[in-house]
C-alpha cells in the first residue's frame, strides 16, 4: 500500500493573514508555512485524481486537567509550546488546499465516513485502542480501493495531544493492517511533527519519501538537524511526485 501523509496541515500552524492593515497569525505559526500551500494543493488533488488514500495527523488539544498528561507540551502545564489547534476552535481546523474532500459540507466534528476533514481516531486516555473501529475504517477503504470508488476515503485523520503521531496507538495499528510500505510526506512542522512522523515510520520499514518544498520548519538550526536525522528518506520535490 501507498499513501500520501499529511502532517498537521491546520490553521494555527499554516496561516499569516492580514486584517484591517494588522498581521494575525495563527497560534503556532510556523514561518513561511504559507508559503507551501500552493504544493500542498497540488498534492492534494493529485491523490484526490489518482484514486490515492491521503493519511494525517491532526493536533487537537482540550487544556482541561483530564488530557494534562497527554497535553505536556502546552504551556499552561509547564511545556514550551502555547494553545493552539484548541477544540473547537478555527485554529483547530484544516486549510482549504489540504481539505481532499469537496462537495460535502464542512464540518470538522462530523462523524461522516466521507466528511472533509476525514475521520479522527481518538487518543483514548487509558491508551486502549478501539480495534474494531480501526478494523472498519482499514476495510472500508480497501474496498473502496478496489472498486476504485470516487468515495475513497482520502482523509483519514489521527488525532494527537503531542507532536509525535505515534503517541496515539492506533496509527501504528492502522499502518501494520493497511501493510503500508511507501509513504510521500508533507506538513509541518519538519523540525517536530514532520521528523516524528518520518523516523516512527522507518522504524516499522516504510519507506519515505519527503516533499522537501512542501514542508516548512520552525527554527533553521532544528530544521536542518531534523533534515540530517531523516537521512535514510528520499527527498523529492513536488513536480517529481506529479510526474510520477
Amino acid at each position: 500500500m501507498k499513501i500520501f501523509y499529511d502532517v498537521d496541515t491546520q490553521n494555527d500552524f499554516m496561516n499569516k493573514d492580514t486584517q484591517n492593515g494588522l498581521i494575525e497569525k495563527g497560534a503556532l505559526y510556523v514561518p513561511e508555512a504559507e508559503s507551501i500551500k500552493p504544493n500542498l494543493k497540488k498534492l492534494t488533488d493529485f491523490a484526490r485524481k489518482n484514486n490515492i488514500p491521503v493519511i494525517g495527523s491532526v493536533d487537537r488539544h482540550f487544556g482541561t486537567e483530564e488530557y494534562k498528561g497527554r497535553e505536556l507540551e502546552l504551556q499552561r502545564w509547564g511545556g514550551p509550546f502555547p494553545d493552539h489547534c484548541m477544540y473547537e476552535t478555527r485554529g483547530e481546523r484544516k486549510i482549504d488546499e489540504t481539505i481532499a474532500n469537496i462537495g460535502v459540507e464542512r464540518n470538522p466534528e462530523s462523524v461522516s465516513r466521507y466528511c472533509d476533514m476525514g475521520e479522527y481516531i481518538k487518543n483514548e486516555l487509558n491508551n486502549k485502542i478501539n480495534k474494531r473501529r480501526i478494523n472498519s475504517l482499514v476495510n472500508g477503504l480497501k474496498y473502496d480501493l478496489k472498486r476504485n470508488s470516487h468515495f475513497v476515503i482520502r482523509g483519514i485523520y489521527f488525532e494527537k495531544q503531542s507532536y509525535d503521531v505515534f503517541t496515539n496507538p492506533a496509527f501504528a495499528v492502522f499502518l501494520d493492517l493497511m501493510k503500508v510500505k511507501e509513504a510521500v510526506i508533507y506538513g509541518v512542522a519538519t523540525d517536530y511533527c514532520v521528523k516524528a512522523a518520518v523516523l516512527g515510520m522507518q522504524k516499522k520499514g516504510i519507506q519515505c519519501y519527503v516533499v522537501e518544498d512542501a514542508i516548512k520548519g520552525v527554527n533553521q538550526k532544528t530544521t536542518q538537524e531534523a533534515l540530517e536525522e531523516m537521512v535514510k528518506a528520499n527527498f523529492v520535490t513536488t513536480e517529481e511526485i506529479l510526474r510520477s
